[in-house]
């Protein structure tokens, strides 16, 4: 039977979206964090009176990551700590500072999407990658356990990739949408029925991926071939709307060829048109 591991006081700096939903989902297991804090009072004042082993999670932007680790590492008693940032892109290597002050350094990146209130909730079934030494990744796996998501390790190398992928997944996602709800408004839509309307059309289409996977969920006129339809789409739209239209229909039909939907043929005729 594996031991169980010892999760040590939890203290946040930076209390963005990440940081308050991290808070927050602590206080729901009975693991209030043991400090919280940000850049109005400074690395300092979270440090003071922290008992030595406290996991500090580092919940800032990734350029500010290694001045952040520096002004720690600057302090007295920083290298009786634990650190780790919360980025995706990014190995421990940002926290080198920290490192050479004697702490332990790693990565907790949550593979979710966090509202600005209640991020908390979107934790529970969420990937998380951890990094870092084996004691610490340890330490890591069993918070991530109790907060309910699921673990995983992730090679410094391939974390550029990883992150790329999960930007297209939601941050892309966002402005497309914010694309077809602005496309809808021209209709005389207004926006909160744009959206109301786009909505179950979104959830319905990740359904069908979920179940059938993207090769066979895709839908629409790139797939079917239909070169007449893409061009009334680009006539109706302004120059700006149609240069991102064309941009997201190239990887639609890359996509749909490679997935055997689209024969050669048809792809090269729906290229010509979006190239016109």
């Amino acid at each position: 039977m594996a031991k169980a591991v010892h999760i040590p006081p939890v203290a946040i700096y930076g209390m963005g979206r990440f940081g308050r939903a991290l808070a927050d989902a602590l206080k729901s297991t009975g693991q209030k964090p043991a400090r919280t804090g940000g850049r109005k009072a400074g690395p300092a004042a979270l440090l003071r009176g922290l008992k030595p082993g406290t996991l500090i999670v580092l919940a800032v932007r990734d350029d500010a990551l290694a001045p952040v680790a520096a002004q720690f590492a600057a302090l007295p008693g920083a290298g009786r700590h634990a650190y780790v940032h919360a980025s995706g892109a990014f190995g421990p290597a940002l926290l080198a500072k920290l490192e050479d002050a004697g702490a332990k350094v790693g990565g907790f990146h949550i593979l979710q999407s966090l509202p600005p209130k209640q991020g908390s909730q979107r934790l529970k079934g969420s990937w998380c990658a951890v990094a870092g030494p084996a004691g610490l990744r340890r330490v890591l796996r069993a918070l991530a356990l109790r907060l309910g998501m699921k673990p995983f390790q992730l090679p410094d190398k391939a974390r550029p990739i990883y992150h790329a992928a999960a930007v297209l997944a939601s941050n892309a996602m966002v402005a497309w949408l914010g694309l077809a709800r602005d496309l809808l408004v021209r209709t005389g839509i207004r926006p909160r029925d744009a959206i109301a309307m786009l909505t179950p059309l979104v959830r319905g289409t990740l359904e069908n991926v979920v179940k059938v996977g993207p090769e066979t969920a895709l839908t629409g006129p790139v797939v079917r071939g239909d070169a007449r339809t893409l061009v009334r789409h680009l006539a109706a739209m302004s120059r700006q709307q149609a240069a991102a239209y064309r941009a997201a229909m190239v990887q639609t039909t890359a996509f749909a060829e490679k997935s055997g939907r689209l024969t050669r043929a048809q792809a090269r005729t729906i290229r010509a048109v979006l190239f016109e």
